[in-house]
């Protein structure tokens, strides 16, 4: 009896396992990451040559909760859904993200970094209230 006992407490532990691993995703809810044009903040002031058209001074990610994100690649903030899997964040187009016609696709390299798969740029984590903390 104690044998089949401890095989359907064995069978019970592996249906209840998922391959769907939130893990990942539960680790970037909150975080935002950017990719910086300017090294400095003082750079991108004086990038500013016309007081009517201010010049975008970075792209950003900010991963909202285990579903969605918004994305900045101009000067437009772009709602999307995504999937964390094999070790990368696939962002995924619809009919709301003009600014993208295709899904984006980004290699996580650490807790702190990603790589825009498409142009290889390095998308660094936020660390403070400010972009060029």
């Amino acid at each position: 009896m104690g044998k089949y006992f401890l095989l359907s407490i064995f069978g019970v532990l592996l249906l209840s396992c998922s391959n769907d691993d939130d893990s990942q995703k539960i680790e970037f809810i909150g975080k935002t990451f950017d990719y910086l044009f300017f090294e400095t903040e003082q750079e991108c002031i004086d990038a500013q040559t016309d007081p009517n058209f201010f010049i975008n001074c970075h792209q950003e990610l900010s991963f909202i909760d285990t579903e969605n994100v918004e994305i900045v690649f101009t000067d437009i903030k772009y709602s999307s859904n995504y999937k964390i899997e094999n070790n990368k964040v696939v962002i995924y187009s619809s009919s709301n993200t003009l600014g993208f016609q295709n899904n984006i696709v980004f290699e996580i390299l650490n807790n702190s970094s990603l790589k825009l798969v498409d142009n290889n740029t390095i998308w660094k984590l936020r660390t403070g209230n400010s972009i060029w903390d």
